[in-house]
């Protein structure tokens, strides 16, 4: 069983008489921002100078700074920017400025976990991964909540890194939910072969199939799209929420026996092998390296099939049907 930790485990000081500085400003640095600075922080965002990011930090109140200016000024350095970026940035301008002693943390333990970025020996490395997509980290911290998180310390160089790590978590909120203890390996590959075996590629897929399923019987693309896309987040909230034995508490007989009775048909022992080939893929590191080349030759193949699937017929299905919901997009 991991270990875990709550508020209780929050040192006291928290994060007093530390800089912080956020390397990044996206979904996640904007929302990890907002939660620091409400709770009193000591912030600077380093960003490339006048890209888009910096304009909009520096709208909202933050200080900015060039991330090599900023880096020199950290106790705590959060990496927050994509994956693919982060060894290429931290050679650049945060290695060489980066104090002895400082912390480096990540909230996704890919490029470390890896071997993509190797960071120097004298610095902690630590991890506070909140799982939750930035808006709902912000907003559960509104809420006076917060949003659960993986925590693993990688290096403990100070003698002071899980303290660290925990005054970090608490200051956005996370330690409010609760925390389990991983280390950076661990919460990348399985953070990985979640996304692409169920979250991401796994139910895109899925529910592509269905539809193509129903529509090659001659069934109307629009009612296809009902009964195989829309209703998912129905049924993702009751699995969220209860697990998957509450979820089959709340369903109709006659689903619960098609969910007992066929599911094992679709997803089948040959399903479960090429997961375990999944698997090998990610731990090996196979994966990792070929995204990281991807990004760097310009991501031709990432774009070519995005646009193949924005052209598939359940995209226009889809906003033909989600057109008579007008407030799906306030929810969005």
């Amino acid at each position: 069983m991991s270990r875990h930790f709550s508020h209780k485990d929050a040192p006291a000081s928290g994060l007093a008489g530390a800089r912080v500085v956020l390397a990044g400003f996206g979904n996640q640095g904007r929302a990890q921002a907002e939660n620091l600075r409400d709770s009193g922080a000591n912030l600077v965002i380093g960003l490339r100078e006048g890209g888009p990011s910096w304009k909009l930090a520096v709208a909202e109140g933050f200080q900015v700074a060039p991330l090599a200016e900023a880096a020199a000024q950290a106790d705590i350095l959060m990496m927050l920017t994509p994956d693919e970026t982060q060894a290429e940035l931290y050679e650049a301008g945060i290695r060489p400025n980066l104090k002895p002693g400082s912390a480096l943390g990540f909230s996704h333990g890919f490029a470390v976990g890896f071997g993509i970025l190797d960071p120097d020996p004298e610095t902690d490395i630590f991890l506070v991964a909140p799982k939750a997509q930035g808006l709902k980290v912000r907003k559960l911290y509104k809420a006076g909540r917060g949003a659960a998180a993986l925590l693993a310390v990688h290096q403990d160089a100070s003698g002071r890194a899980w303290e660290r790590t925990l005054a970090y978590a608490e200051a956005i909120g996370c330690l409010r939910s609760g925390a389990l203890e991983t280390s950076l390996r661990e919460e990348a590959i399985s953070d990985l072969f979640g996304e692409q075996a169920v979250l991401c590629g796994g139910l895109s897929e899925l529910i592509r199939a269905a539809f193509d399923t129903l529509v090659a019987r001659g069934y109307d693309p629009e009612i296809a799209y009902f009964e195989t896309l829309h209703e998912v987040k129905i049924l993702a909230d009751l699995i969220h929420s209860g697990g998957i034995d509450g979820m089959r508490r709340h369903i109709s007989g006659t689903a619960l026996w098609g969910d007992l009775s066929r599911g094992r048909r679709v997803v089948d022992a040959g399903t479960r092998e090429r997961m375990e080939a999944l698997l090998d893929d990610i731990e090996s590191g196979r994966f990792a390296r070929e995204w990281v080349e991807e990004h760097r030759s310009g991501r031709p193949r990432l774009r070519e099939r995005l646009e193949a699937d924005a052209a598939h017929p359940i995209e226009s299905a889809g906003k033909r049907v989600r057109a008579l919901m007008p407030w799906l997009k306030e929810e969005e």
